[in-house]
């Protein structure tokens, strides 16, 4: 049976997808997380807090895809403007002088961030009932909330092709893209032709395992704290068991699809 999809080709010239809790050195995913595309189609459709995003995630499922030309360190200073970095540093409330020079005010750290350059990335969503409405908000996004970017908001996004496709059953051994696989449980069973199936090819599935945040809350102190998350592989390219998926067959290079559920149900 043929489904509708959305898919979104994406490039950014540089990007840096960040892994929770890589400080001094601060890694970077190969491709984004569900949380971050999920915050791009909020930003394009203006949806500012929970209460506005309730129908979005009533049915959101995202499949995520992509590859990268290469990958930089930079060097850079993290600067901390707190009162008790300020006096650690000059050991004064007014100081701001040291060795006869004038400083920023606060303390600096040397980090480093792995950058990508040259990403590609195409995102599929879908929706039951707002795909067309999420497809004219990125063919034109007058409400959205800040530039259109992912990762970072320096990381700015060229869309290359906004289409709704049809897919549909197919056999495949083989993916030449980072993805995301998710657990039984985080898959959407709409886009599995067999549960018992696709438990045994994600257990067999090469890839690290991840814990990805998917939802998160504002604290009154301006925290974000996230409530949810998805269990999944991450997939480096390469071939597997042969195995039955919904596929896009539309770019002649068939790609398997594996749409993690992001609504609250």
């Amino acid at each position: 049976m043929m489904k509708q999809v959305l898919r979104i080709k994406i490039h950014q010239p540089d990007a840096h997808y960040r892994v929770p809790f890589s400080y001094r050195r601060r890694f970077t995913y190969p491709i984004p997380p569900h949380s971050t595309v999920k915050g791009l189609i909020c930003n394009v459709m203006g949806i500012k807090d929970d209460k506005d995003a309730e129908e979005l995630q009533k049915g959101l499922s995202l499949a995520i895809y992509g590859t990268f030309e290469s990958i930089v360190k930079e060097y850079i200073w993290f600067r901390n403007l707190k009162k008790e970095s300020h006096i650690n540093k000059f050991n004064s409330t007014i100081n701001r002088i040291m060795d006869g020079v004038p400083q920023h005010p606060g303390g600096q750290m040397p980090v480093t961030v792995d950058v990508l350059h040259n990403v590609d990335l195409c995102v599929y969503i879908y929706h039951p009932e707002l795909m067309d409405e999420i497809k004219s908000t990125f063919e034109n996004p007058f409400n959205r909330l800040s530039s259109l970017h992912l990762g970072r908001s320096e990381d700015w996004i060229v869309i290359k092709e906004i289409k709704k496709i049809s897919i549909d059953k197919g056999g495949l051994r083989h993916l030449s893209l980072f993805t995301w696989i998710p657990t039984l449980s985080d898959m959407d069973d709409e886009f599995m032709p067999d549960k018992e199936s696709y438990k045994k090819f994600y257990e067999q599935a090469n890839g690290n395992l991840f814990r990805l945040p998917s939802f998160y809350r504002i604290t009154e102190n301006n925290q974000r704290v996230f409530t949810k998350y998805i269990e999944v592989k991450l997939f480096e390219k390469g071939g597997f068991k042969k195995q039955e998926f919904y596929v896009d067959t539309s770019e002649g290079i068939p790609i398997p699809l594996f749409f993690a559920k992001m609504r609250v149900d």
